[in-house]
């Protein structure tokens, strides 16, 4: 937030004459009426006195980019070996490894594409397969009494989306 100083002058006129107001002795005969009041001019500054970055600078929100993928491997990774130890059906192994795999891909690719490597738009395919997978994931397991798998999933799908959107936001700034 940015603090508003305000510097509030008052006319020279008006302090004039409330100064001799004030230093004469109570003995005297002086006439109380009130001083005359020509005024108060405020003067706002016309910068902003905090410089803060933008809301959506790169330099702000870069940090959350390495955590969400964190985020996500790690639910992706503790999802597959569940699903692989669990002695699960061959569905639920087939989408967790298809989620795993492609967000790999994704994530490979996303870091030759910021070097250079490669076009900035080849992880998107891998993103929308780990996506699908991730989808089809939660519906096979929505009612199956397999909690654990339901929320590693939610929650890899929701750091993937946090990071979609956190790009969106920073792009179109």
């Amino acid at each position: 937030s940015t603090m508003l100083l305000c510097w509030i002058h008052v006319d020279r006129h008006w302090s004039s004459k409330l100064l001799p107001l004030v230093s004469r002795l109570p003995d005297q005969n002086v006439n109380r009426s009130p001083p005359e009041f020509t005024g108060v001019r405020i003067d706002l500054p016309s910068k902003p006195l905090l410089q803060s970055p933008p809301m959506l600078d790169a330099k702000v929100w870069w940090p959350l980019f390495p955590l969400l993928l964190l985020i996500v491997i790690v639910c992706l990774t503790w999802a597959l070996v569940v699903a692989v130890r669990g002695g699960h059906d061959p569905r639920t192994r087939w989408l967790q490894v298809g989620a795993f795999t492609c967000y790999l891909l994704a994530a490979v690719s996303a870091v030759a594409s910021e070097r250079g490597a490669v076009s900035a738009n080849l992880h998107r395919p891998f993103s929308l397969a780990t996506q699908l997978c991730l989808l089809l994931a939660l519906i096979h397991h929505w009612r199956s009494p397999h909690r654990a798998l339901r929320w590693l999933n939610a929650a890899a799908w929701a750091g993937i989306l946090a990071d979609t959107a956190l790009h969106v936001l920073m792009v179109r700034r």
